[in-house]
């Protein structure tokens, strides 16, 4: 063992090895396959092209004629089983079926631009903005809409978790509300009441308490979190870790990894170089 480190090669690649041993990547959430979070697996159903859940008996998951889905809490769901008569179903309807986490629910909210009124409450008064990006992000993910003509804007199939709503402007205006959040669970129901405001200018609005939409309802604050899930079928707390909102997130190579194949590539060939040099010496 003493003769095999005075040698060059062995001498580098005992190095190598101890750096890969001691310089461990660390660990990252939804190793190893990226999922974030713990997922429910009573949550997955069968689902058709058109998103619509295909009650199945090996789900956790009854719908009902409105399309609603009730979820069993008691229930434990085999995968294998799930995908195995999803397939049987699939083959049945000769249409394609997929095993998908329940995606079914909806926010809807609208934008509004504050303008100085000292005639309004709080001294500022809004009106429904039109053509606005509103952008929806979540973990791994980030989509955007425009505000309609009535400055209305919705998001449909969403998935369970926290999803942040903020709104992409031009220079020379200003959100009032960033970073509200609903935290939704992925089944049959609908979160409303998300309004977004801005101003344009330099002037700043005045207290956010002050002022109140086109309709009489107050901005929610700048980072508010919306939890309360009217009619729903399931409850937060039976909802695990992170969302399938954003799915999968997308697969990042290991600065690690990186790091050691340079090394490897790098110290090799010289470490060969250098042996064949010291054998022909030998000779």
């Amino acid at each position: 063992m003493a003769h095999f480190y005075h040698k060059p090669l062995g001498m580098i690649v005992a190095v190598v090895l101890l750096l890969a041993l001691v310089v461990t990547p660390p660990t990252q959430a939804g190793e190893p396959d990226k999922t974030v979070g713990g997922i429910n697996p009573n949550h997955y159903v069968c689902v058709d092209s058109q998103n619509r859940v295909v009650d199945l008996d090996s789900d956790a998951v009854t719908i009902d004629s409105s399309g609603a889905a009730t979820f069993d809490e008691d229930k434990t769901v085999d995968l294998d089983e799930l995908k195995e008569e999803c397939k049987e179903e699939e083959d049945n309807l000769n249409e394609n079926l997929t095993i998908e986490l329940v995606r079914q629910s909806r926010v809807e909210g609208y934008v509004v631009e504050f303008h100085s009124d000292p005639s309004a409450p709080g001294g500022w008064r809004g009106v429904f903005s039109r053509d606005v990006p509103v952008v929806l992000s979540g973990p791994g993910f980030e989509v955007f809409k425009g505000s309609d003509k009535d400055g209305s804007f919705y998001f449909d199939n969403l998935g369970a978790g926290p999803i942040t709503f903020n709104l992409r402007l031009p220079p020379d205006a200003h959100s009032i509300n960033p970073n509200v959040t609903v935290v939704t669970n992925g089944f049959f129901n609908t979160t409303s009441g998300i309004y977004l405001g801005f101003y344009r200018g330099d002037m700043l609005p005045p207290d956010i308490t002050t002022i109140v939409t086109p309709d009489g309802v107050p901005l929610p604050a700048a980072n508010f979190t919306f939890e309360d899930l009217e009619g729903s079928n399931d409850s937060l707390s039976d909802l695990t870790g992170m969302p399938s909102v954003g799915g999968v997130l997308p697969r990042q190579p290991s600065v690690y990894t990186i790091a050691l194949a340079v090394i490897m590539l790098v110290v090799l060939p010289v470490a060969g170089v250098l042996k064949i040099r010291r054998a022909r010496s030998e000779n």
